[in-house]
């Protein structure tokens, strides 16, 4: 990180499956409840050089289940017993 400017610096880095580690440029929002925050980035990767969508994507990051409020837990908790809506 000392290296480069800091406008450029990475706050976070995902890993994304099937794309690599992904800079976090643009958080779009969190659920502070449930841990989840949903963010885009503003380049593409070499896999994605053809993907008209991909700087329209946004990415999901979850926050370890211990460290959520006890709502935010027991709203996992039940969707872990919800039955599996099958996808089209």
């Amino acid at each position: 990180m000392g290296y480069l400017p800091g406008f450029a610096t990475p706050r976070i880095v995902c890993d994304v499956p099937c794309v690599g580690k992904r800079w976090v440029h643009q958080v779009d929002e969190y659920d502070r409840e449930r841990g989840i925050s949903w963010w885009t980035t503003n380049h593409r990767t070499g896999i994605e050089r053809t993907d008209s969508g991909a700087l329209q994507r946004r990415y999901a990051c979850y926050d370890p289940i211990r460290t959520l409020p006890e709502s935010g837990r027991a709203w996992w908790a039940e969707q872990r017993t919800a039955p599996l809506v099958p996808v089209a």
